[in-house]
Parts: structure tokens; sequence; C-alpha cells
């Protein structure tokens, strides 16, 4: 009988400088999330680090996406999601249940993309949280596209330079 492919698109995650230093640095293998799609499971996240860096910083598989209870994602997961336990509270005030997103193989951007270049030249507006994304993506992980873009903006520096990400990994580990 033929099955068909598993379902997965791949995703831009909106994330905190804080988390996504984090994550790029190791300490970080967990990201959470109010709502996040099961289908994500193999895709591949992309790491946009939200203001004041507002750029694509790297990108992770996505290993598991584990829909749990508030009280167990902290238990099970806490630790390696690298959250305060107010802080943890804080973000799933209200809920009952929320996602643990199991992430593996980390890259670090060796030039992160930054928001100018993200809407100008491949029409994607950063999220809020999460939003899925089309093939033609693929570019924004090829160092000659971003090359291309970075020499464009040194030679009409109407947004001024790339952001870069130049901000330290804190090693704060959750308590369980």
């Amino acid at each position: 009988m033929n099955t068909l492919p598993l379902f997965k698109r791949d995703v831009l995650v909106s994330i905190r400088p804080i988390y996504a230093s984090k994550i790029l640095s190791g300490d970080k293998t967990v990201e959470l999330r109010r709502k996040f799609p099961e289908a994500a499971i193999g895709a591949t996240a992309l790491i946009y680090a939200t203001s004041p860096v507002q750029a694509i910083v790297g990108y992770a598989r996505i290993k598991d996406i584990l829909r749990l209870p508030i009280a167990r994602i902290w238990r099970e997961h806490g630790a390696a999601a690298c959250i305060e336990q107010p802080d943890f509270d804080a973000y799933f005030d209200g809920m009952e249940f929320g996602f643990a997103v199991l992430l593996e193989g980390v890259q670090v951007l060796e030039r992160p993309v930054n928001a100018r270049v993200l809407r100008d030249e491949f029409g994607i507006v950063p999220p809020q949280s999460f939003r899925y994304l089309d093939e033609g993506y693929a570019a924004l992980l090829s160092n000659e596209q971003v090359q291309i873009s970075d020499r464009h903006q040194h030679r009409h520096r109407t947004g001024g330079r790339s952001a870069r990400f130049g901000f330290a990994c804190r090693t704060g580990q959750a308590q369980q």
C-alpha cells in the first residue's frame, strides 16, 4: 500500500535574543511555545533573534514536538529550556497545555540575515511567534546569497550595515 510522505514545512521562529544565544551555544535544546504546529517534526527552524538583533542568526532541525501539560513541561524540560521558573510561569500563565520543541543539529549563520534583507529581498516579515516558509527561503542559508545581499547593502547605504550577532550567552539554568 502506498503511503503519503509526512507533511512538514520549515518554519521561521522568533526568539528573544537571550534565548537565541543559548540555542546557538548549545545550552538550550528545548524551545517553549504556547502554540506550535505539531506537523513540523523533522523540519528546519530558522532562528530569528528579535529586537535589538532583528536577524536570522542560525537554524536547527526540529527533533520532536511535545504537547504536554504545563507542569510536566517544567518538570521534564525546564532545565533544557534555560528559563527561570518565574519566567516560565508568566509565559504559560492561564494555559493548561504547551509545547516543548526539541532541537538538534543547530547551525550558526556566519553572516546573520537582518530584517530589512528578509523583507526587501525575500518578502518575509518576521512573525510574532512563527510562520511557515516557502521553498524559496533556502537562499537565506546560502553564503553566496547572503554575501550578495551584504555587498548590495554596502554599495547602497540606505539601511546601514547588517545587524551582527554579538551578544553573550548567559548560563542561568532553570531549577527543577
